[in-house]
């Protein structure tokens, strides 16, 4: 009864939250003085404006040459969810490519086709971002307890002894990390270690019952792995919305977007503002050029097809917005699917 109140009382509350959103996002522009706008030092490409989904091809995880997942054949579970998800969810166009060629042989063509790509100025069919990723470690372990007496009660609530056969306990268990490298400088742009496991038990006779080799629950496990990538990865693909005006009202700045209601602008929607900047490393020199969040907003109710204004809610260090910024609506994990996850 304590798990069905506290469904309740989440649902409850998932209904409120869900009845609130948008509110205090109305905005009556002519309210708002347009404001000078400076252009980052790292403006978007054409294509990047214009919102065309990021190019993406799936490579091999890696097995690592680990028994467990080499059974299981784990790593190609995996990218094929990760796969699946990401394709489900309509924020990359995922390129197929036929497999005549080794992993280093396509890798090359794909860096080929992308440096072609820059200097013609045009799409020559190439790939924007690789996805891949390895297996650290595989496990597939089993446990034995044996069967016991134990005191219970019967229908009528008399006290008896009841008997808990034996059973055999097995749990597998996968650590990875998964990897986004863009093209065709093969500069690594994303990555996010897994860590999950996947139990199941039985009753048996005895502790000669044991199943040594369970590829189904190592592949659970790679399953589960697999799941906690694709939150943020969707999230790393999510729409771009490239700031291109700034209006002021007192303390108060509201933003243009290129994120319209066609590439999932909604009103009420929280969004993060970011900012292209370089960072030099002072151990080794090299320079790199990395995405800052420089503040938060909210979608106001000014959408259309193309564009949205963006209410300020923060600005960080007193960070002057530019053109060419961009803002993303990032999306947490819901207490909802945590609580799935948690409850199967």
């Amino acid at each position: 009864m304590r798990k069905l109140h506290w469904l309740g009382t989440l649902s409850i509350l998932t209904v409120g939250i869900l009845s609130f959103s948008g509110c205090g996002a109305e905005l009556n522009i002519p309210e708002y003085s347009k404001a000078p706008l400076a252009k980052t030092s790292h403006m978007p490409s054409k294509s990047e404006m214009q919102g065309i989904k990021a190019k993406v091809i799936m490579m091999p995880i890696d097995n690592n040459e680990i028994d467990v997942a080499q059974r299981a054949k784990l790593g190609n579970s995996m990218i094929s969810k990760i796969n699946s998800e990401l394709a489900e969810g309509h924020s990359v166009q995922i390129v197929k490519r036929v497999k005549k060629s080794s992993y280093s042989q396509l890798l090359a063509k794909e860096v080929a086709a992308s440096e072609l790509s820059k200097e013609l100025g045009t799409d020559v069919g190439q790939a924007d971002f690789i996805i891949t990723g390895q297996i650290s470690n595989a496990t597939y372990e089993h446990s034995f307890t044996e069967g016991y007496n134990y005191e219970c009660k019967d229908s009528d609530g008399n006290k008896r002894t009841c008997y808990a056969p034996p059973r055999m306990s097995y749990e597998s268990c996968v650590e990875g990390n998964i990897k986004v490298f863009k093209l065709p400088s093969l500069s690594e742009a994303f990555s996010k270690a897994f860590d999950e496991c996947a139990r199941t038990s039985t009753e048996v006779r005895s502790s000669r019952d044991v199943v040594r080799e369970n590829n189904s629950l190592v592949r659970e496990a790679g399953l589960e792995a697999a799941d906690t990538a694709t939150y943020p990865l969707k999230n790393f693909f999510a729409a771009k919305g490239y700031i291109y005006e700034l209006r002021r009202k007192g303390d108060d700045i509201i933003l243009k977007t290129t994120l319209g209601a066609t590439r999932g602008a909604k009103k009420g929607k929280s969004v993060k503002i970011y900012s292209m900047m370089k960072n030099t490393n002072s151990l080794t020199g090299t320079t790199t050029t990395e995405a800052i969040k420089i503040g938060e907003g909210t979608i106001s109710n000014q959408i259309t097809a193309n564009s949205s204004w963006i209410i300020v809610d923060e600005m960080f260090n007193n960070y002057t917005p530019k053109a060419g910024d961009y803002i993303k609506i990032i999306s947490e994990e819901s207490l909802w699917s945590k609580g799935l996850k948690f409850i199967r």
